[in-house]
């Protein structure tokens, strides 16, 4: 091949050397991009020109050619093709091996101060490579969120011993948008004075410089922030040089004078002429872009700076995705507890529920073993109470006797009332009529305790489906709490109101109450307040309603007293 020819994967134009490929006649057939730039000229116009005539002393060119390739350590002045004189500090034949053809030379122009700045850049090369290990520890040495990893990208990119940007702006892929997330650096150069003034006084180490991002610096990112969130690109937009640069996975850099789609649109944006833009891409896909500008102190952006941006956003990419990843997996160890706290107590309710229904069918056969002797016991007793003599002593113990067979039948029997299932014979019965019939039945009762019975009944001709006997139950159950917990004259309202879908009822005094904590415990079975009392009344009272398909409450009045209260619900047709 000849020496015109690139190498695959590799450019001419890519080597920062002045190289330059001529024949047996020192006419030029190559060069690199950075002879071109030596000469100040395209590459079209150096290839065929005479190498020789470009040195004021010809003769001192042609003895390097004659030195059989050897490296002659010549320089000299040579005049570029746009007239400009150039000093060599070196001037070296670097192979005779036919790279041009039979006898052709590659000769290497080194221009004065070329040394020096070839030892100036790799010393920033080398800076920067430093500088990437400090951004791994920063990125991924410490426990952060994602909000704080993109704080973290943008003071390495910004900050004086990071990447020394002006300004950084990052964009992140979520649901087929390139959305604007964050960003930091002045809006203007009062800002950025007081930034960099902020940041003289910190540490020189990158790691303790993003811990110490505090309000300070925050407060002065409001506008870029407001500009950043302010883009959004549809990731189908593959034209756009935004997500063009995603695709294409490389870093550019966009110019004053790029034309391509959605430059001109993100300098208006980022108020810039010149910005960079690099992916963050890792195997799952595009993550997003770091877009950096230096709007503030018009410093041009190197090669090297693309370079090493490039590099800090694979760092960024990984830092990120991490992030995510972890997220997601602590989301999903939450998920898992939950699911084994609700399997936990699903387990405790089968337990429960296994332990109380072998109780419930102990309790019914108990019962009913207990209930035929009970039954007997308290015959006996009474007709002790009825034959013994009114002097003689042992009628107080009869009494007693025939008392708490009483208690202990009533006992038995609410206790089957709890364990067997209900016979529903509902029927359509007005709620006021009803209740009022139930009260009256508990006005001479009321009296006799010195307790006014008020009813306060509206819920009109409302009907629903219920079991008569059955809310009977429920109605004559609170209204023997109510005046229980009375210990002197006072007050019991019953109350009817129509709601939302159907009929509540009320029964309300100005008792004590009750301890709030245990309005729960209220409807357990076997738990009661009272000295005497199986506990269930109010447990088989749910039971009613709940089978009704309403709900039951209990609650401590604002003014004093206790409040119990159910909800049946309207007929179907009747709540439409």
């Amino acid at each position: 091949m000849s020496g015109a020819e690139p190498v695959a994967g590799w450019s001419w134009e890519q080597v920062r050397q002045a190289l330059v490929v001529v024949d047996q006649q020192s006419i030029v057939v190559s060069a690199t991009g950075g002879a071109t730039a030596l000469f100040g000229c395209h590459e079209n116009a150096l290839v065929g020109s005479s190498l020789a005539q470009q040195f004021t002393d010809p003769d001192g060119f042609q003895a390097l050619l004659a030195g059989d390739g050897q490296d002659q350590g010549a320089g000299g002045q040579l005049q570029t093709l746009t007239g400009a004189m150039v000093r060599l500090d070196c001037l070296r034949c670097l192979s005779a091996d036919g790279a041009a053809g039979d006898g052709g030379f590659s000769i290497l122009l080194t221009p004065a101060g070329g040394r020096r700045q070839e030892d100036q850049w790799r010393e920033t090369r080398m800076a920067k490579l430093s500088l990437l290990n400090q951004v791994s520890d920063a990125l991924y040495g410490a426990d952060l969120d994602l909000e704080q990893i993109l704080q973290a990208i943008l003071v390495c990119m910004t900050a004086d011993q990071g990447l020394r940007f002006n300004r950084a702006f990052v964009l992140l892929v979520e649901d087929g948008v390139l959305r604007g997330k964050m960003a930091i650096g002045p809006n203007n150069a009062d800002e950025a004075a007081e930034i960099w003034r902020e940041l003289a006084g910190q540490s020189a180490e990158l790691l303790e410089m993003v811990a110490q991002y505090d309000q300070t610096i925050r407060e002065t990112d409001v506008a870029v922030n407001q500009m950043v969130t302010a883009i959004e690109v549809d990731m189908t937009r593959t034209d756009h040089t935004l997500i063009k640069t995603l695709t294409e996975a490389h870093v550019r850099r966009v110019s004053p004078e790029s034309e391509e789609a959605g430059a001109a649109e993100l300098r208006a944006q980022l108020n810039c002429r010149e910005f960079a833009v690099a992916p963050m891409i890792t195997r799952r896909g595009p993550v997003g872009v770091i877009v950096a500008d230096n709007a503030i102190s018009n410093t041009p952006i190197s090669d090297l700076d693309l370079e090493f941006l490039q590099m800090f956003a694979n760092q960024s990419a990984g830092a990120i995705e991490n992030s995510r990843l972890y997220a997601e997996l602590a989301q999903r160890l939450q998920d898992l507890s939950l699911a084994h706290e609700k399997q936990r107590e699903d387990q405790e309710t089968l337990l429960k529920m296994e332990r109380l229904s072998v109780m419930g069918e102990t309790s019914a056969i108990v019962a009913h073993e207990l209930r035929n002797p009970l039954v007997a016991i308290g015959g006996f007793a009474r007709s002790l109470t009825r034959n013994i003599a009114a002097d003689d002593p042992n009628l107080a113990a009869a009494k007693i006797i025939a008392e708490e067979v009483v208690r202990m039948e009533r006992i038995i029997h609410d206790l089957l009332d709890f364990i067997r299932p209900p016979k529903l014979l509902r029927q359509l019965t007005v709620v006021d009529e009803w209740i009022d019939h139930v009260a009256e039945t508990w006005r001479l009762r009321a009296e006799e305790s010195e307790v006014e019975l008020v009813l306060d009944l509206q819920a009109g001709a409302a009907e629903v489906e219920m079991h008569p006997g059955e809310i009977q139950q429920v109605v004559q159950n609170f209204l023997l709490n109510a005046m229980q917990a009375m210990t002197g004259p006072g007050t019991v309202e019953v109350r009817t109101r129509l709601v939302d879908g159907g009929v509540r009822v009320i029964v309300a005094d100005d008792g004590p109450g009750f301890d709030p904590e245990l309005v729960e415990k209220l409807k357990a079975p076997f738990f009661s307040t009272k000295p005497t009392g199986s506990g269930l009344g109010l447990t088989i009272c749910a039971q009613i309603i709940k089978a009704h398909g309403g709900v039951l409450a209990a609650e401590n009045r604002a003014g004093g007293g206790a409040k119990f209260s159910f909800i049946l619900p309207l007929p179907k047709n009747a709540a439409n």
